[in-house]
């Protein structure tokens, strides 16, 4: 939380000069209604400083140097201290089958910040145990790295630096290439949290003038134009500035969001209540059946 909140102060004058740019008069996002159902509060060691990745069977946050493993009812079971070297502090996750995707940045130390020390890393951590498994240096594209997110295909990084959410695809040695940039209105700062989903892309903003949880329709091509935003949902500053979150498995319409000492839960209006595709058989036995795809 320290380092985001210096992060802050550094770079809030940076969003007018960077490749996304200011777009007063661009159009609006229709504002949409956010009910908070739920909130639970830790006790102890637990907290979730940065982000939330939620799985079927667990759950998990992440602060500035850990990830908290919890049950589904934030019963909390395991703190580690995750350690990448050359970097100090992680950003908000991803859980994707079985594995953890986070960003780590070299950050201040003791209120010092130095450029020189600058650096992105991406990191697959295996959720069972909270090891990590393999890193991505991207500090040639992203100088300070945060949310992280993998949709099953593209990995989607978040960079405070610049104002734009980076993709990446894999190359057929397992590394990682950059294929284009995510360009939103420079109003809305820097992102706290994403989520992809089908086409759509979820972005969570709270240092600029637009702040809220944000959808997006992602272009078939990523380019220097800016991406303006669909839909907002206001999501409530209850201990802190906004932070990462994520869609409650099975239930498309609601998220857990991290809010430090506590979490809370919300149902955001306009989304579906459930996933639809569940209710469709699997592709292999409709094509026995010569049935037509659903359109998934």
């Amino acid at each position: 939380m320290i380092i985001c909140c210096l992060l802050g102060v550094l770079l809030l004058g940076l969003a007018s000069g960077t490749g996304c740019g200011e777009e007063p008069g661009g159009p609006r996002p229709r504002r949409m209604g956010a009910t908070l159902v739920e909130q639970h509060r830790f006790a102890g060691e637990a907290s979730a400083q940065q982000g939330l990745a939620l799985a079927e069977d667990s759950y998990y946050s992440s602060n500035a140097t850990s990830i908290c493993r919890f049950d589904t009812e934030w019963n909390l079971l395991e703190t580690k201290t995750i350690t990448v070297k050359g970097v100090n502090h992680l950003g908000a996750i991803d859980y994707h089958a079985g594995y953890i995707w986070a960003g780590f940045l070299h950050g201040p130390e003791g209120d010092q910040y130095d450029p020189n020390l600058d650096r992105s890393v991406i990191a697959k951590i295996r959720a069972s145990d909270l090891e990590v498994v393999q890193t991505w240096d991207i500090t040639d594209d992203v100088t300070w790295i945060d949310p992280v997110c993998f949709d099953g295909k593209y990995v989607w990084v978040g960079d405070n630096s610049d104002l734009g959410i980076h993709r990446y695809r894999f190359t057929n040695d397992g590394g990682l290439i950059r294929d284009g940039v995510f360009r939103y209105p420079g109003e809305m700062h820097f992102s706290q949290g994403v989520r992809v989903v089908g086409r759509k892309l979820y972005s969570i903003h709270t240092f600029g003038s637009m702040d809220g949880l944000f959808q997006f329709e992602i272009p078939d091509t990523l380019s220097d134009a800016v991406n303006f935003p669909v839909r907002v949902w206001d999501i409530q500053e209850m201990q802190g500035h906004l932070e990462g979150f994520d869609f409650v498995p099975g239930h498309p319409n609601q998220i857990w969001h991290a809010q430090f000492s506590q979490v809370d839960r919300y149902i955001l209006d306009g989304l579906p209540e459930r996933n639809t595709a569940s209710h469709w058989e699997p592709p292999p036995l409709r094509q026995a059946f010569g049935l037509p795809s659903p359109g998934f």
